[in-house]
């Protein structure tokens, strides 16, 4: 059947609707297990609109990890304005360590973006940023049009408020309609990349000091692995920058070192002269030439994830196949990666058969209720980790509920630390309560933590723990980002 105008009006019109689904922010990203977004603090004055920009127009599936580049980034304030955010968290910086890469290296999705804090984005900026791998497969690296970007993907622009950036923005998508093009190299504030890439390129080289050049370094190691590299017309990020010299520094370094950085590049990919600065940036131009450059690993294969014992107990009577979906959903959901499960049976109340566990994991069955909260009581006496965190069976947990609560215990100075999710019996400011919601506590390894018992509610009997009296306290409220640490009660202790 010959193609006709009617058939074009059509195509026109799903075109419009798409493009107004998209601009409105209806439609769910192009991905089925969220983007994980790490952001380099290096303005304070910045970092927060950034982030509130982000969290706004990129989904519910996006996890933000904030990472400040200067030792005196002011993050506390930072990291309390959105302390209620369960989908950011930070890394405090560490002299001498470029992590980045270790944040990089938490990333569990399918794709990854790089930016830092001085870009501002739109509603549909992801979208638009994924679709150039997703049409195709061998594109590995894309990178939005801005004022930082390289050669034909650089854009300068001013805009008076928001609303007019957001209206060039729109104008722009439906102008170039979803187009894209392969590039040599990119080395802008904004960039996307696959996981599956990451993994394979490794880290960003912090030897080579400019951000510039160490973007596009990685770039470089990306098309040596057969990957290609794209520029998406359609999108458009602003990029902020000072207005006052000094106000907001873009690379945090000096004429010196901006210029060792430009002569490792050079080096590197054996460039003549000395690249970087705001000049034109310096590519191989056979890269099939210039030696394989070895694979950066990221920070997260350096650290040691300390152990931890998860205890899990069932509070209601199931069957053997709810029993075991219930098992496998909390071992599956949680993102910390070295825990000892413990799971603690009483078979006069538990009705589901025996199950097979891991070699270091076990299964602990006795009979009656006694001998069970006893048991629940002396863990840690039986197995050495580094804390010991309790899990209802019948409770709901993120993702990252272990993570953040096992950083709190480690990372504070208390002996147990109480999530507050659930909500505590008693204030949480002028002293803590006495009974402590079991299926919500964790602490430091090596200790006994008190009397365990029965607590009633509306829905089921559930457990919770009294604490030893020499024992310090502290809380997170709402399960804060992975930069809090608990804050102990009054007096050191909970009397």
């Amino acid at each position: 059947m010959p193609y006709d105008s009617m058939d074009s009006d059509r195509l026109e019109r799903l075109a419009g609707r798409y493009s107004y689904l998209e601009r409105e922010g209806l439609l769910p990203l192009p991905v089925i297990d969220g983007i994980t977004i790490v952001v380099e603090l290096r303005c304070a004055a910045w970092s927060a609109e950034c982030l509130r920009l982000l969290l706004l127009h990129s989904g519910p599936g996006v996890r933000v990890i904030g990472v400040p580049l200067e030792e005196d980034f002011a993050l506390q304030p930072l990291s309390e304005q959105f302390s209620g955010e369960h989908a950011v968290s930070f890394l405090p910086y560490r002299n001498g360590e470029f992590r980045v890469n270790e944040a990089l290296a938490y990333a569990e999705t399918s794709f990854v973006v790089l930016l830092q804090d001085s870009v501002m984005v739109t509603a549909g900026w992801l979208a638009d940023l994924l679709w150039p791998a997703i049409d195709d497969p061998v594109v590995g690296v894309v990178a939005p049009r801005s004022s930082t970007e390289e050669a034909e993907g650089r854009e300068l622009q001013w805009f008076d408020d928001f609303s007019k950036l957001s209206a060039y923005v729109n104008h722009t998508r439906l102008r170039r309609q979803g187009e894209w093009r392969n590039v040599e190299v990119l080395s802008g504030a904004c960039l996307l990349f696959t996981r599956e890439l990451l993994l394979r390129v490794g880290g960003f080289d912090a030897s080579l000091r400019q951000r510039r050049l160490m973007v596009a370094d990685w770039c470089l190691r990306a098309r040596q692995l057969g990957r290609r590299l794209a520029l998406s017309d359609a999108l458009y990020v602003h990029t902020l920058h000072p207005l006052e010299d000094g106000s907001c520094s873009l690379n945090g370094m000096d004429q010196g070192a901006e210029e060792e950085g430009g002569r490792a590049y050079c080096a590197k990919w054996n460039l003549p002269g000395v690249s970087g600065g705001g000049g034109s940036l310096l590519v191989p131009a056979e890269l099939s030439v210039s030696p394989q450059q070895p694979a950066i690993p990221l920070g997260k294969s350096s650290v040691t994830v300390p152990l931890v014992t998860a205890v899990v107990y069932f509070e209601e009577k199931w069957n053997t196949e709810i029993s075991l979906k219930r098992r496998q959903l909390l071992q599956e959901q949680q993102s910390y990666d070295n825990i000892r499960w413990v799971w603690i049976r009483d078979s006069a109340n538990d009705i589901a058969s025996e199950f097979p566990v891991q070699e270091r994991d076990a299964v602990i069955t006795v009979q009656g209720e006694k001998p069970w909260l006893h048991a629940l009581e002396n863990v840690s006496a039986l197995y050495e980790s580094a804390a010991v965190v309790y899990l209802s069976a019948s409770a709901e947990y993120d993702t990252r509920y272990v993570e953040r609560i096992v950083q709190a215990v480690r990372q504070g100075s208390t002996d147990i630390v109480v999530s507050q999710k659930d909500g505590l019996q008693g204030p949480l400011t002028g002293g803590l309560p006495l009974f402590l919601p079991l299926e919500r506590t964790a602490h430091r390894g090596g200790i006994m933590p008190g009397r365990i018992g029965r607590r009633e509610e509306p829905t089921r009997r559930s457990l919770q723990l009294v604490p030893a009296e020499t024992l310090t306290i502290g809380y997170i409220a709402g399960l804060r980002g992975g930069e809090s640490s608990p804050s102990p009660s009054e007096g050191g202790g909970r009397r």
